[in-house]
């Protein structure tokens, strides 16, 4: 949704936390891979992943506006609820990012659950459309 508005550097960031994310539970779901290739697209990016650790991502992103930073936890969210399975090792990364960059765990609660009730509405409306 709000890819575009990041930097090279920040895109970059974010399709390397994506990655370690989706690895997060031992499975990539169908799912996630897709969305991985509907994030390279939005932000005309190549889709090459940097063999980086969560912490030397993190640690990338220092530099960053906050805006950027929301983008990137909102956006790592959505890539978790896109399979219906926010799996406990999902969730730690996401608190731990959320936590180094700053995003107080209410905020990180608001994001979860507009996310949430996003993607409930997205699949009740496709029901209607696709059913």
């Amino acid at each position: 949704m709000y890819l575009s508005k990041l930097n090279s550097n920040e895109k970059q960031v974010f399709i390397n936390l994506a990655a370690i994310v989706a690895e997060a539970n031992g499975i990539v779901s169908e799912t996630e891979t897709y969305m991985l290739d509907m994030y390279c697209a939005e932000m005309q990016f190549d889709g090459t992943i940097e063999d980086k650790t969560f912490e030397e991502n993190i640690e990338a992103l220092a530099g960053s506006s906050a805006e950027a930073k929301n983008i990137i936890v909102f956006e790592l969210i959505g890539l978790c609820l896109s399979d219906d399975k926010y799996d406990t090792e999902e969730r730690e990364n996401i608190k731990e990012l959320a936590g180094e960059l700053g995003i107080t765990e209410d905020k990180l609660a608001v994001f979860e659950k507009d996310l949430s009730d996003y993607t409930s509405l997205v699949s009740r409306m496709s029901e209607h459309v696709f059913l």
